[in-house]
């Protein structure tokens, strides 16, 4: 039996809704708001370490924007990046994957 605890989808809506409210549109504001997706990856131990005393001793201190700071700053030295997938390759990743829905 799994001691692991399990919530409802309303439970973690609420739980993100207040860690993230969602963005309020500024009037005249044509922009959409920033999108966050999931995702996995991995690093070494002594990085999360770091990472969780950053979190504890920083007020404000997000994981999420770091990482997202960090991986636009690296893929602007890979002019690749920017380079548009083919279009079969792009068309299938929207049809498969729910995280560009």
């Amino acid at each position: 039996m799994s001691t692991k605890p399990t919530f409802g989808k309303k439970v973690l809506s609420s739980i993100n809704e207040r860690i993230e409210p969602a963005p309020e549109p500024a009037a005249g504001n044509a922009e959409e708001p920033t999108v966050w997706v999931s995702f996995t990856t991995a690093v070494t131990r002594e990085t999360y370490l770091k990472l969780k005393q950053a979190e504890y001793w920083l007020p404000g201190f997000l994981m999420k924007e770091l990482t997202e700071a960090a991986l636009v700053k690296e893929l602007a030295a890979h002019p690749e990046a920017d380079k548009p997938l083919p279009d079969a390759l792009l068309q299938k990743l929207l049809r498969t994957s729910k995280k560009l829905r």
